[in-house]
């Protein structure tokens, strides 16, 4: 019995993990296919979300997330510690450069956005809190996962594909990238995700050495050449130990 409701549980977070920023409307055909679970017992799920507040089916029978996920969202944004704890010194960064500061954590197999301060330009790199994006193209990503174990770095050079015409795609090359990142806790993506986009990305480490967050600025690359770069490698690096100091050590 205890299993079973475990296992309850795991299904009905499986679902609301469905949704997304872009995918905020989905329906019953979608959301079974993604969970991999039968049309019945999909639907059990989703009607006792919908009783607790936590989804909301709307009239043309598709579902979103309801005001209860609204609100436990909402806490746990006001607690959060790294945001609490990052956000002063992106605000100082983005007001120095004028250029789009970002705060990514791993989460599973992907790098995810829990805190963006935008550009005050108007050629600006935009980024929403919850967008996800891959960990091994874009400083953002490799930055983290260059500190993760051997199996996980395999795991994510098999799939090692063009976006851009920067993107790195040749495996040897792509490993030799994560070992000069982690000789210089640092990394610079130029278009490797996206085309004329240059970003630079510091490791923000644990007690572990292992980097589950790290601190991004990009913008157009016509706006950052060497000199400024090199200039904010280290100012950018000093706040991500400060950052690290409060939420490891302090």
């Amino acid at each position: 019995m205890k299993e079973d409701s475990v296992r309850s549980v795991e299904r009905a977070f499986a679902i609301l993990k469905c949704f997304s920023l872009d995918d905020y409307h989905l329906n019953l055909t979608t959301i079974t296919e993604q969970i991999g679970l039968p049309v019945t017992t999909t639907l059990r799920l989703l009607t006792t979300l919908v009783s607790l507040g936590l989804l909301k089916r709307n009239g043309d029978r598709s579902y979103s997330l309801g005001n209860e996920a609204y609100l436990i969202g909402a806490v746990a944004r006001a607690h959060f510690k790294p945001q609490q704890i990052a956000h002063p010194y992106m605000s100082d960064l983005r007001d120095e450069t004028k250029e789009a500061v970002s705060l990514y954590g791993l989460e599973g197999e992907f790098r995810v956005c829990y805190e963006h301060v935008p550009s005050l330009l108007t050629m600006r790199c935009v980024v929403r809190v919850g967008d996800h994006f891959p960990l091994w193209a874009g400083a953002g990503g490799k930055v983290m996962l260059a500190y993760e174990d051997e199996a996980v770095i395999e795991r994510e050079a098999a799939k090692l594909k063009k976006i851009t015409d920067g993107t790195l795609t040749d495996r040897k090359k792509f490993l030799e990238d994560l070992t000069e990142i982690r000789s210089r806790d640092y990394a610079i993506s130029r278009g490797e995700r996206e085309d004329g986009i240059l970003s630079l990305a510091v490791p923000i480490f644990n007690r572990e050495k292992r980097a589950p967050l790290c601190m991004s600025i990009a913008g157009p690359s016509t706006r950052f050449d060497d000199d400024k770069v090199a200039a904010l490698i280290p100012h950018i690096q000093e706040m991500c130990t400060k950052i690290a100091r409060q939420l490891y050590i302090a």
